[in-house]
């Protein structure tokens, strides 16, 4: 079932730190903390250990020593547990006690409970592809990428200012939504995005009826309105 979570505050523990590891780590670790066990790391990831605006602890341990006893009480408060060690026998060793606590595992070497899709972020725009073929997953985001131009963003953008808005100068949910529907099947509103963000803000709000006093006393003024 495919799912957006909010990792903020959600532990991964990532056992393994090699190249998949890295890999691991870096894609998670832009969403919520990060906990990397291994003998060894990669370069990539002790530099990336470095950077203030990511949270990836690196705990040195020599996994080869067995698991068990010796590293369970690293899985304590995972949210998400990633096997990505060289040995297979590990990773699933990893896996079962992983599972056995209840805790979710991304499985580097095949079906597990979490699937990493490819991610397509345009500012709060964000699009999960996952397909069976790795070819087709990357034809897929292309072609998004063709598609999501700015215009989208901006969208976003005017469509969040509307929304908060109306929650304020319209009492129904039904015609909230109705409105937003409007503004999204205006041709002219889009058109006007390719030229200026507030010409085509001033459009949109034509949906809700708002007067310019309206629109400042929701305390969003539009650039070069003073």
């Amino acid at each position: 079932m495919p799912l957006f979570l909010d990792l903020n505050s959600r532990h991964v523990v990532i056992f393994g730190g090699g190249k998949v590891g890295e890999r691991k780590a870096s894609l998670f670790s832009q969403y919520g903390p990060v906990k990397v066990l291994s003998r060894d790391f990669s370069p990539g990831l002790l530099y990336l250990a470095k950077d203030p605006q990511r949270q990836i602890v690196l705990v040195q341990c020599d996994l080869s020593v067995g698991f068990g006893k010796d590293y369970s009480k690293y899985l304590q408060g995972a949210f998400i547990v990633i096997p990505a060690t060289s040995d297979s026998k590990l990773n699933c060793a990893i896996e079962e006690e992983a599972r056995a606590l209840g805790i979710l595992v991304n499985n580097v070497e095949g079906a597990g409970d979490v699937v990493v899709p490819s991610i397509l972020q345009r500012g709060s725009i964000a699009i999960a592809i996952s397909t069976e073929i790795p070819g087709l997953t990357k034809y897929l985001r292309a072609r998004l990428e063709e598609e999501l131009t700015e215009n989208y963003q901006d969208m976003a953008r005017l469509l969040s200012r509307i929304r908060r808005e109306n929650k304020e100068l319209v009492p129904m949910q039904k015609d909230r939504a109705r409105i937003i529907w409007e503004i999204l099947m205006d041709e002219e509103v889009w058109g006007l995005l390719e030229v200026s963000y507030e010409k085509a803000y001033m459009k949109a709000r034509s949906h809700v009826g708002l007067d310019e006093r309206d629109s400042l006393d929701a305390g969003d003024t539009p650039q070069g309105l003073h």
